[in-house]
């Protein structure tokens, strides 16, 4: 009997939604706050390689208020909360800085090398960091879309 291995596909698994319950809310301060895991999946089965972004193609916004920039969002990737992978890949996380506004301006949140062939999963639990514009108004709540792509 024999089998042979096809190849898969390389994806991104976000959460659906996440709360920013850390630091300030107030006009002018900084609310924080993890987006929960973000996981890639690589089912190739070859050394590619792949690099992961984040964009958000709307900012933060609020019914009747100031609308907060990408400029104002720092997306830090943080360390890796797990991996597999085959032989000894190089795993990198990019800077933390502001998401892109689409896909084509896409922050690095990071990226994978690996000269031996083989599937690979790489998790890691971003923060976000929102600067509060100083002319929002009071109990207003803010929802935005980061999205994340791998290629």
């Amino acid at each position: 009997m024999t089998v042979t291995a096809s190849a898969g596909s390389l994806s991104v698994a976000v959460p659906a939604v996440a709360t920013l319950t850390g630091g300030s809310t107030i006009p002018g301060g900084t609310v924080t706050g993890a987006l929960g895991t973000v996981t890639v999946t690589d089912a190739r089965g070859n050394a590619s390689g792949w690099t992961a972004s984040v964009y958000s193609t709307t900012g933060f916004t609020a019914a009747q208020s100031t609308a907060i920039a990408n400029s104002s969002v720092t997306y830090t990737p943080g360390a890796t909360t797990s991996t597999t992978s085959p032989g000894s890949p190089t795993i990198t996380a990019g800077t933390a800085g502001s998401p892109g506004a689409n896909a084509g301006a896409a922050l690095t949140a990071y990226t994978y090398a690996n000269a031996t062939a083989g599937g690979n999963t790489v998790a890691w639990n971003p923060t976000i960091a929102v600067v509060i514009p100083l002319t929002a108004k009071a109990a207003v709540t803010y929802s935005g879309t980061v999205s994340h792509q791998v290629a």
